[in-house]
């Protein structure tokens, strides 16, 4: 994987802060609901974190297994098989009926090579429910900074992998802070923008600060937009 956090000192500063990320989970489940059922023989998550999309799957699938993934500890609360490590050079589960991660595959390096080799670990009729962002994620900050994560295009990369996409939601949610200050502090404690390489200077929070409130601004503060993707997909 890319840069992520460490669930290990922000924990608890990123259940606090990812409120987008909390209903990514919540509308990602009852996608995979509707879409594929609630009874699965052996579930893999990827990128559990701190739970989110786990505590929606141990209340309300029905399972034989279930085994989760995270680049840290186990942070989620529950007491399951865990594989720690990034998910594109560990050994993975086989057999797998349903692998699903919630706003993970975006961290992922080389995502089509992933995906690829992604597909034996699925039994037969195995499906793949995952969430992530899109372009206009976090685009005000992108605007004014000109840099930020690279989303990927799943409607076309899946395909190419070998995937037949069932079903692709997208939506567009503003989030509004008191200034640009706890924008960042923000997207700090959630890693939802910044990659490694990024630095501030006092010269350049100045103008960022200005220039956010003046493109940014209104009666309601300073705006944020998230572009969250859903996706559901099989094996071709």
């Amino acid at each position: 994987m890319n840069k992520t956090l460490d669930f290990s000192k922000a924990a608890s500063s990123y259940r606090q802060n990812a409120i987008v990320q909390k209903q990514m989970a919540k509308t990602l489940f009852f996608l995979c609901w509707k879409y594929f059922g609630k009874k699965y023989n052996k579930i893999f998550e990827i990128g559990c974190g701190t739970g989110f999309l786990t505590e929606h799957i141990v209340k309300d699938f029905l399972y034989n297994e279930l085994i989760l993934n995270d680049l840290t500890d186990n942070f989620t609360g529950f007491q399951y098989p865990f594989l720690r490590g990034d998910v594109s050079k560990i050994s993975l589960p086989q057999g797998c009926d349903l692998i699903i991660s919630s706003a993970c595959f975006q961290w992922i390096a080389g995502i089509e090579k992933f995906l690829i080799n992604l597909k034996s670990n699925f039994s037969k009729g195995g499906v793949l429910v995952f969430s992530s962002f899109g372009k206009d994620n976090c685009l005000q900050f992108k605007s004014i900074e000109n840099t930020g994560l690279f989303y990927n295009d799943y409607l076309r990369i899946l395909p190419e992998c070998g995937y037949e996409i069932i079903a692709y939601e997208k939506e567009i949610q503003t989030v509004y802070f008191s200034s640009p200050i706890e924008v960042l502090r923000h997207i700090q404690s959630t890693g939802a923008a910044v990659d490694d390489k990024f630095k501030w200077t006092k010269e350049r929070l100045k103008t960022f600060e200005a220039r956010y409130i003046k493109l940014f601004g209104d009666e309601n503060g300073v705006a944020l937009t998230y572009n969250p993707v859903y996706v559901l997909a099989k094996i071709k």
